[in-house]
């Protein structure tokens, strides 16, 4: 196999995957495709489904996709794949990543863990907006990464898959990975790939109990920080941000 790059999504609408599947047809690398079809929710989570794809990837690395995004330039995935190369094998890298923090004006809440998004991300379902919130260029570490796309070697993740149990939905997935990529001293790395993402993210009661599961599974790490939500590990902040956030699910204020 000479292409060295597979790219796995994980799909509930054939529209919005044949648009991906569009924009990969314009780039100027090689690549293999594994779409998994779950239109029929033969998958009952992300994970379950992409450690079935991993188990079927035989190039050097792998890229997690979601459906709704779109690479605008045909060399997008060539740079990232750049980029990749300058990883080490129990490395991960993301387009929209999060590090420690503070932005100007911002309201600190009680027991939030500040943070910076750094990305070349546009999203958004309808007018796209800047997925960042500070400008950066090249590769920087952060604490975890937005799982719209990210990747690293191949072997790493079939020595390390997703985990089943913590992450039994939907969310977070990708997170739960760069924890314990970071837990056992690997990297984790955002860079300035521009991309396009039809979607801001989407807050619900699995993100809220999967973000506190995460905090109580990696409570020796001070605080776990992820694009849509910080907070510190310790018994008390991590059930206030839960109920905090279910709260304004229930006001209409966030989801």
């Amino acid at each position: 196999m000479k292409n060295k790059i597979t790219i796995v999504c994980c799909y509930n609408d054939r529209k919005q995957y044949g648009r991906l599947q569009a924009s990969l047809a314009k780039q100027n690398t090689g690549y293999e495709l594994i779409g998994m079809d779950n239109c029929s929710r033969q998958y009952a989570s992300c994970s379950l489904a992409l450690n079935a794809a991993t188990a079927r990837v035989e190039t050097e690395y792998v890229i997690y996709a979601h459906q709704d995004v779109e690479l605008p330039g045909e060399d997008t995935l060539a740079r990232f794949a750049g980029y990749l190369a300058q990883t080490g094998e129990e490395d991960l890298l993301g387009v929209a990543g999060i590090v420690p923090g503070t932005i100007p004006g911002r309201k600190k809440r009680f027991g939030e863990a500040e943070g910076i998004v750094l990305s070349g991300v546009q999203h958004g379902a309808g007018e796209l907006a800047a997925a960042g919130e500070q400008a950066f260029s090249g590769m920087r570490a952060c604490d975890s990464l937005d799982e719209c796309f990210f990747g690293g070697h191949t072997a790493h993740f079939k020595k390390n898959p997703f985990d089943e149990k913590l992450c039994d939905n939907w969310h977070l997935y990708g997170v739960e990975r760069c924890l314990h990529t970071r837990w056992h001293g690997g990297n984790v790395y955002v860079c300035d790939v521009a991309l396009i993402h039809h979607s801001t993210g989407h807050i619900n009661h699995a993100y809220n109990e999967n973000f506190r599961r995460l905090a109580k599974r990696y409570a020796g790490m001070q605080c776990i920080r992820t694009v849509c939500g910080s907070s510190k590990t310790g018994f008390w902040h991590r059930n206030v941000f839960y109920w905090k956030r279910e709260f304004l699910i229930r006001l209409g204020r966030l989801g």
